[in-house]
């Protein structure tokens, strides 16, 4: 008999932590929804909340990391990560909130965010 379909102690502990996996990755995914409006399935969401500004996605294509650090200026650093466990990087001068950010999405590819005006 499977263990899942299985009456005893171990039935019952593989039930509940099928049981509980399914309403984390519920409840994860409700709330990149609604936090980040983006699925977790993608690796690009349109908008980030990040150094207390939000950053959207712009229309450019992707870029190498060359590309990057040249519109960035600088060196880029990770700063945080996206809620699809990628990380973003991003060039600070400053203190201040810098205007472009990325998100990497592959091993020499960025999407380009930009801070917005609102």
């Amino acid at each position: 008999m499977s263990p899942v379909l299985a009456s005893g102690r171990a039935g019952n502990f593989i039930r509940a932590l099928l049981i509980i996996s399914m309403i984390a990755l519920l409840f994860r995914e409700m709330f990149l929804l609604w936090f980040f409006h983006t699925a977790a399935w993608t690796s690009r969401p349109k908008e980030i909340h990040w150094c207390g500004s939000w950053y959207e996605l712009s229309n450019e294509p992707d870029r190498t990391q060359a590309d990057a650090r040249k519109l960035a200026g600088g060196v880029l650093t990770q700063v945080g990560r996206l809620p699809v466990w990628r990380p973003i990087v991003a060039y600070r001068p400053s203190r201040d909130c810098p205007e472009h950010i990325f998100g990497k999405v592959d091993e020499d590819r960025y999407t380009t965010y930009l801070i917005s005006a609102g």
